[in-house]
């Protein structure tokens, strides 16, 4: 047996389908977070597929993740057994819209309160109304034991609503048609064909022919038998609404609307809104520096001790090295910034469960319009300080296609948490760690103010397309916003603590495979090259100069010297030209890769931490062409903006691909994103080479 999940956007359906299936799908007190299809088995009864769909306010959908709910609702392939249609407590005059209309399709369905609010719900009289059983749980309290006996035990039952309304044409011939091609098709779902502008595309010719010779008939547009059909369903769901949800000064509701309308009136004030978004921005990077600072040094030092204990207790051998200077190093370069990443993951979490995030969405709307945006690109333009990857699927929220185009050209640039890693890396080769008007973290307001540089990027390479791409019809802003609500320190805990191991087992599979690949590379090379090293240095054996001359001659000095002429000109050698080269498969594996290229040489880590000696050790190295430390103001600098600007990440070129559907805007984004990421890192770099 397959359930579908059906409702409006933010109404709870992902909590419900997590507390049903013990998963734990992504969810959010904002709209346009679940864009695709989720599937998986109910923990009580195997034998049950619970699929959760995206969020649409209507069977007519208007953009791509409402099309998949349209797809597995009407398609007769993909049809489910039972439906259940989820409803916020406070927004239920809203969800009957959808409610109806999927009812009226002749679903064996559930109705499914979420008791978001204290709004009192008549469930007996909606159940009686509608004709199907009504349940009601506050999906987030209610112990989930509870909620799976009762839904367990429930009978789904087909709804006595017939009430599509539309008055097929007198045609016969075409009336006996449209049955012939759809002979098992409920009266609705004849009626939905007839309306929708677009035609489904599992519909074939033969179906597509008949309905033609229908709208033919007809002569009002879909458009407008659909805006008919709008007006005479909100009239039927006004009409019952008073005994479903009664309203009144008595009513705790009435007091928590009139707060939430007062707060609304400072967050979304076309001036005090924007100052105070920036403040909260600001604040949370911030945090990002001050409180992962210990957490960072606990753990650097950690590995340091580790490192020492195993380079005290092990035998020098050849695995030994692979061990420490290749996986052990890499490994550390990694995890030292998962304090970062939780603490990123957990304040933005924190701020969607709040309701905040979309009003933001409203406040942006405006000017994002005149950027060839829409206020709805927010919702992946945030998401992209996460990860681009689910950023640029929740493009698909966006119904005008001209708007998603740039939408999703443009969400890259937002500095995502795998460039975070390589920030906090470099930034203490720009500016100094000290703090300023009384407590302000310096290395944190640059890191704030390279997220405003690339979220400025974005806006103005939107604004760059919006007049070079042809003009098309801009679709219009509606967003429905959440209640307010306090977050839930468990629910943000987890996010922090899935978020962290994500990164880790994500990234970490990268590093371990690109350290043992570089670190051999490192110890093999030409035989004859290899022998001329080792005999050159033989009475050296073990210090830097050797290490260095071998290093020269293995198939990893090879590999850096083909390297080196394109990255040189940025002020990198070969070896950094190598970790840029290999970043390219994940962004954040930059630093544990640098790790396996500058091991420690024998020097007491545990102290210092493997970060700190490897951040130390750079500004040591000398760069034979340059002179100066390999690591140095420019070169950092310079380094910046090009992970700033690069595209190095091929998973979001494959997203882009998906969504697009075209391979020429991918790797034109791409390349056209990583050319241009070098010569601003080339202009940087002789800039403030030039200035020391």
């Amino acid at each position: 047996m397959k359930i579908a999940l059906v409702g409006n956007p933010n109404c709870g359906k992902t909590t419900l389908f997590n507390r049903v299936t013990g998963k734990r799908a992504k969810v959010s007190n904002m709209p346009g977070v679940t864009v695709e299809r989720y599937e998986a088995s109910w923990k009580d009864r195997p034998d049950v597929q619970l699929v959760d769909l995206p969020g649409t306010y209507s069977l007519f959908a208007q953009a791509d993740d409402e099309r998949v709910t349209q797809r597995e609702l009407l398609d007769p392939s993909l049809q489910p057994d039972v439906v259940w249609v989820v409803l916020d407590s406070a927004h239920v005059r809203s969800s009957l819209f959808l409610a109806l209309q999927v009812l009226e399709m002749g679903f064996p369905a559930v109705i499914i309160v979420n008791r978001t609010d204290a709004t009192d719900v008549r469930t007996d009289a909606l159940a009686q109304w509608l004709g199907v059983p009504v349940f009601a749980f506050n999906f987030e309290k209610e112990r989930k034991e509870r909620i799976q006996l009762t839904l367990r035990d429930a009978v789904p039952s087909v709804s006595s609503h017939q009430e599509q309304r539309i008055e097929l044409a007198n045609d016969t011939p075409a009336l006996e048609a449209l049955h012939a091609a759809f002979p098992d098709a409920q009266p609705a779902q004849l009626a939905w064909h007839v309306r929708v502008r677009e035609l489904p595309e599992w519909i074939n010719e033969a179906k597509s022919q008949a309905l033609a010779r229908v709208r033919d008939a007809y002569e009002a547009s879909s458009a407008a038998m659909q805006l008919e059909e709008a007006g005479w369903r909100m009239e039927h769901i006004r009409a019952h609404a008073d005994d479903l949800i009664p309203n009144g000064p008595d009513y705790p509701w009435e007091e928590a609307s009139e707060r939430t309308t007062r707060i609304d009136r400072i967050l979304t004030h076309p001036i005090w809104g924007h100052a105070i978004l920036g403040l909260v921005f600001f604040g949370i990077f911030q945090a990002v520096y001050a409180w992962s600072e210990a957490p960072m040094d606990a753990v650097d030092r950690a590995f340091g001790w580790v490192y020492d204990a195993a380079d005290g207790a092990m035998a020098e051998s050849w695995w030994k090295g692979l061990l420490l200077d290749g996986l052990l190093n890499g490994v550390a370069g990694i995890v030292v910034f998962v304090p970062q990443i939780m603490i990123l993951f957990g304040l933005t979490s924190a701020l969607e469960a709040t309701g905040y995030m979309a009003r933001v969405s409203f406040l942006g709307d405006r000017f994002l319009q005149r950027l060839g945006l829409s206020g709805k690109s927010v919702v992946p333009l945030i998401g992209g300080m996460a990860c681009a990857v689910p950023a640029v699927m929740a493009a698909r929220t966006i119904p005008g296609k001209r708007e998603q185009l740039i939408t999703i050209l443009v969400t890259p640039l937002m500095t995502c948490a795998a460039r975070l890693p390589v920030y906090a890396f470099l930034i203490g080769f720009v500016v100094p760690n000290v703090t300023v008007l009384g407590g302000l973290k310096v290395q944190g307001l640059f890191l704030f103010g390279l997220y405003v540089a690339s979220s400025l990027s974005a806006l103005v390479l939107a604004w760059a397309l919006h007049k070079g791409l042809p003009n098309r019809k801009e679709s219009q802003f509606t967003m429905e916003w959440p209640a307010y609500r306090w977050p839930r320190l468990r629910e943000v805990g987890l996010e922090m603590v899935n978020k962290g191991w994500s990164f880790v087992s994500n990234a970490g599979q990268v590093i371990l495979i690109i350290s043992m690949v570089i670190w051999g590379l490192g110890q093999f090379g030409p035989s004859g090259a290899m022998e001329a090293a080792e005999k050159a240095h033989g009475s050296e054996q073990g210090t830097p100069e050797a290490d260095a001359a071998l290093m020269e001659a293995s198939w990893l000095g090879q590999l850096g010297n083909w390297i080196e002429p394109a990255v040189r000109p940025l002020g990198y050698d070969g070896r950094m030209g190598i970790a840029i080269l290999s970043s390219f498969a994940a962004r954040e594996v930059f630093v544990g890769t640098m790790s396996t290229l500058f091991p420690n040489n024998g020097a007491d880590s545990s102290e210092d931490g493997r970060i700190r000696q490897l951040q130390q050790r750079l500004t040591q190295e000398v760069h034979p062409a340059t002179g100066k430390p390999l690591l140095n103001t420019a070169s950092a600098a310079s380094l910046l903006v090009f992970y700033m600007y690069a595209m190095q990440c091929m998973s979001t070129i494959v997203i882009v691909r998906k969504e697009l559907k075209s391979w020429p805007w991918a790797i034109a984004q791409a390349v056209g994103f990583t050319l241009f990421a070098y010569g601003l890192a080339l202009l940087v770099f002789q800039v403030l080479s030039t200035m020391g």
